[in-house]
């Protein structure tokens, strides 16, 4: 059963057919195991470290209850919250600006249909996005993630109160009948999606699928373990992926049976990355199966207690997260970058030197000592014990040769270290303040350090020899970098000039008019045969590496190295050039430069001078002053190109104007407003926003901004063109630019025929003036007295009545307006807030679900107002034995949750819960004995909230199993 998924998430789409015919019989396997009845073991999992961005109400976001991601055809993410529907500009998020009440705004779950319209489901109706503002087409609740789904065309599917709806793009709401097998219990509420001309959800444990008026119910017997189905999800190419409480099941098209894998955790939300693996949002961290294992990647701060609701894979190498208490989270450089810190073994920063040996073994030279990987591995162990000695720290170099691996610490030791033996040797002592090594074509070993330059000609001997090299160079010339060309020639960079060895011979070349004060950093020779230089001042130089002993060299032309001060060069084996500084690392291709930084996942801005490796399939190793950044696919970056700019929103008042269109509108004395957003991949904070609005046929002038939105108060009539666009310094692009036109016509008093009358006006007035001028300006400022009199009144009453609804508003999205308890959101909130507090060990927090025993009987007996009595009075008597400390809250229907800190845990339960069941509630004249089951549990350190409802809810069925009336506790 796992081959069927390790299949899929190991394969490029071009790939699949092929691998599907060659493993036929697998599948035939897969297909027995599928249909065992026993629970599947869950694969092996391995953890893994992610820094992730944090998007809060400080950058735009309205709360931190997020519950809904969308990427539309733009390219622009949207996220649906609990305050608001908001989409992500490049910066940060702005909110959608709409005429719908902000309480009826709690957004649920987005569909954006084949034809680009966006249906936006909310706590209370359902709307379609028109590109300006939201319309009403249903008033059909939706109350979670994935309750909307498509039907083939324009109109869309809506599951409520296990119920499935279908609405019509033109507002047409019907009930669709489902077979009578299926019966209320069973058709659930969960996830909805179209695929394939079929509908998909769940039906109890099982999965069914409506083609047309057909239901087919897929079970057991198709593969599918029985299991509480959460999400749903569907490939491009038309598999059908299923996420469950603890399987995930996946079908490709025309398939008669799933495959099944079992999950470590419930899975939430899922999404395909790049490489065709699923990556899931679930318990504190994201999950991806590979097809054979899961991987956990997490953090120490922000997941561990974030309830992750919604997860999106952006084609820009990032992997968003939407959260139920942390607001967005974007983790930057998904499938990009793999990073190594103290959490993979790491045994200090910055690492100054990285290589492979011949066993493939991957070495680290770090600050204090080293560590090894061994291949495919996912840990980082320390270096060989005969290389642990005191004096042998701060690894400055290492050099891989055949069986050996030659080691420079930064203090002038020099070591061979023998792969078969495992033994090392010292070969020298105080070679100085070392700066590199290598190994020129001839085998022989450079070292450079603060005032001479060393080599070992013979590193194969029993007892090899390091002698200095006299350069002709003063004795205080610090050797700094060097390379090798394709002839064998080696270039030194030192900090009296540029040295060249070659035909037995050194060389101080003549730079010219270009040789900078205070010599070069490092050089570096590209396949092509330019010569790289980086003065030790800042800069980059390049020129022709031949033999001459004068080469003219030149500015290599790039504004953001221009002052840029270098700490080395290297050269991976397809010719890109990468220079190291404090900024991050630029990547030299072809004619484009790109620059990588934290942005794009590095793990740290300052690279570590020299800490360069390129492996065998591509991918390239870094040492930082925070890790090791292993890039994945440095081709992506350099090739990688800006997604067109993109226009939120522009309004010349109340008029919403188009991208694309030519907009002929009355002058207006309001201000033109554009918000913009650039999707994909960016660098906030570096980027620039420019843009113009000139009269048509007028040259361009472009001015810029460090914000997306521009604002012009005073726009007077006539022909405008407006343009925008962004320019990313890191990727030394400009974005394709969006724009529109726009008329202002002019207000009918300054037309021509107004002016002539305001000539003659003119001379009536000046005849007339000095008659009641006089008399004017006084009855005017009078006027003007009582005005600002007359407004002030009313501004300090709009100001109290202002105060007054903030509060009531306040106090509505938070509480239930049967009850007054809190609502669900608000509750699980603060379980959240004090689930993540360090408290004293006797507070510990209880957490207990109350569920009123068969309520629906006291509905259908005396009516739902005898219902909503009951309700009401147990919510009174909750206050009444809970303390003021503990959070009451309305979890749905008939069951209510309470918070309760500090409750001991050998309190009498069944005592304490008591008064809720012994005294009858009153309707009326009606006497009701209404019991109610209860289920408990206390908080445990560190646990997710997830786990702790999830425990409660399970003592509150066993509590229901027992017959009801009874408090069950789960420790």
């Amino acid at each position: 059963m796992h081959d069927e998924v390790r299949k899929h998430a190991t394969t490029h789409p071009v790939c699949r057919l092929r691998r599907w015919l060659a493993g036929a019989a697998g599948l035939l396997a897969a297909g027995v195991l599928a249909a065992a009845p026993a629970p599947l073991a869950t694969p092996a999992v391995a953890d893994r470290a992610i820094e992730l961005q944090q998007f809060t109400p400080e950058q735009g976001l309205g709360n931190l209850a997020a519950n809904v991601l969308l990427r539309d055809r733009q390219g622009v993410l949207w996220v649906g919250t609990e305050h608001g529907l908001y989409r992500f500009d490049g910066v940060g998020f702005q909110p959608v600006r709409t005429s719908v009440d902000p309480l009826d705004l709690v957004v649920n779950d987005l569909y954006l249909s084949p034809a680009g319209r966006l249906w936006v489901g909310t706590r209370r109706h359902l709307y379609v996005w028109d590109g300006s503002d939201l319309r009403r087409v249903a008033d059909l609740p939706v109350d979670d993630l994935q309750r909307i789904a498509g039907d083939g065309g324009e109109g869309v599917y809506v599951r409520h109160q296990r119920q499935l709806w279908h609405v019509t793009a033109d507002g047409l709401v019907q009930t669709v009948s489902w077979p009578q097998a299926l019966t209320v219990g069973v058709l659930t509420d969960g996830p909805l999606l179209w695929l394939d001309g079929s509908l998909w959800t769940s039906c109890g444990p099982a999965l069914c699928q409506r083609t047309g008026s057909v239901t087919r119910v897929w079970g057991a017997a198709d593969g599918v373990p029985a299991d509480d189905w959460l999400t749903l999800h569907a490939s491009p190419e038309g598999e059908l992926w299923a996420g469950g409480n603890a399987h995930l099941l996946f079908r490709r098209a025309g398939d008669s049976r799933f495959a099944a894998a079992a999950a470590p955790h419930p899975l939430d939300a899922l999404d395909l990355d790049a490489e065709g693996r699923v990556l899931a949002a679930s318990a504190g961290a994201v999950w991806r199966w590979n097809g054979s294992a899961w991987t956990s990647f997490s953090d120490d701060r922000t997941l561990q207690h974030a309830h992750l609701r919604d997860l999106l894979v952006d084609p820009a190498s990032a992997v968003w997260l939407a959260s139920g208490g942390r607001g967005v989270l974007r983790w930057r450089g998904y499938g990009q970058f793999q990073n190594w810190t103290t959490a993979q073994g790491l045994d200090s920063a910055p690492t100054w030197a990285i290589a492979r040996d011949a066993d493939g073994w991957l070495w680290f030279g770090n600050q204090r000592q080293g560590n090894r990987l061994a291949p495919e591995a996912s840990q980082l162990t320390p270096w060989p014990a005969a290389l642990l000695r005191p004096g042998w720290t701060d690894a400055m170099a290492i050099v891989p040769r055949g069986r050996q691996v030659w080691i420079v610490f930064n203090h002038g030791v020099l070591v061979r270290y023998d792969l078969d033996s495992g033994k090392a040797l010292q070969v020298a002592t105080h070679l100085g303040w070392a700066k590199f090594a290598l190994a020129d074509a001839q085998g022989r070993l450079w070292i450079g350090t603060h005032g001479m330059l060393w080599r070992v000609d013979n590193p194969d001997d029993a007892q090899p020899t390091a002698q200095a090299l006299l350069t002709g160079l003063p004795p205080d010339t610090s050797f700094l970098g060097a390379s090798v060309d394709p002839q064998g020639r080696v270039w030194v960079a030192t900090t009296h000039g540029l040295l060249r060895f070659a035909d037995g011979r050194f060389t101080l070349v003549d730079l010219g008019s270009h040789e900078p004060a205070g010599g070069f950093a490092d050089v570096a020779v590209t396949p092509d045969g330019t010569l790289w230089l980086a003065p030790v001042k800042g800069g980059l130089l390049r020129g022709k590496a031949d033999a001459a002993d004068r080469i003219d060299v030149q500015d290599a032309g790039d504004p953001l190295l221009g002052d840029t001060a270098l700490y080395s060069l290297d050269v991976d084996p397809v010719g890109r050039l990468w220079a190291f500084h404090d900024a991050g690392v630029d990547v030299h291709a072809g004619d484009h430069w790109r620059r990588l930084d934290h942005s794009d996942g590095l793990v740290w801005n300052d690279l570590a001078t020299g800490a360069f490796h390129a492996d065998s399939d591509g991918s390239i190793w870094l040492g930082t002053a925070g890790g090791v950044s292993h890039v994945l696919h440095p081709g992506r970056f350099t090739d990688a190109r800006l997604s067109p700019t993109v226009l939120l929103d522009a309004r010349y008042g109340d008029a919403p104007i188009r991208a694309g269109v030519a907009a002929s509108l009355p002058w207006d004395r309001r201000a033109l407003v554009v918000s913009l957003a650039q999707p994909g991949v960016t660098h906030p904070g570096e980027q620039q926003w420019q843009y113009r609005l000139d009269p048509v046929g007028a040259p361009a002038h472009w001015e810029a901004s460090t914000t997306p939105w521009m604002r012009y108060p005073a726009l007077a009539p006539g022909d405008y063109r407006f343009q925008a666009r962004v320019y990313d310094p890191a990727m030394r692009a400009y974005a394709p630019p969006v724009g529109f036109g726009l008329d202002v016509r002019p207000p009918w008093w300054q037309t021509p025929l107004a002016r002539l009358g305001y000539a003659v006006l003119a001379v009536l007035v000046l005849w007339a003036g000095w008659r009641w001028r006089h008399a004017r300006l006084l009855r005017h400022q009078a006027e003007l007295e009582a005005m600002v009199r007359e407004r002030t009144v009313a501004l300090e009453q709009d100001k109290r009545a202002l105060e007054i609804a903030h509060q009531a508003l306040q106090y509505e999205a938070s509480h239930d307006a049967l009850t007054g308890l809190l609502n669900r959101g608000a509750a699980i909130e603060v379980l959240v807030r004090l689930a993540s507090e360090d408290g004293p060990p006797r507070r510990r927090i209880a957490v207990a679900l109350i569920d009123l025993d068969h309520f629906k009987r006291i509905n259908d007996t005396w009516g739902h107002l005898a219902g909503d009595a009951v309700l009401v009075q147990c919510a009174e008597r909750l206050r009444t034995l809970a303390p003021a400390s503990a959070a009451l809250g309305r979890y749905g229907g008939e069951e209510l949750l309470v918070v309760w800190p500090g409750l001991p845990g050998e309190t009498d339960l069944a005592g304490l819960f008591a008064p809720l069941m012994e005294t009858p509630y009153r309707f009326r004249d009606i006497d009701m004995h209404v019991t109610c089951s209860v289920g408990i549990t206390w908080v445990r350190a560190g646990e997710d909230v997830n786990a702790i409802l999830h425990r409660a809810d399970t003592a509150l069925y066993e509590a229901k199993e027992r017959g009801r009336a009874r408090v069950v506790r789960a420790d």
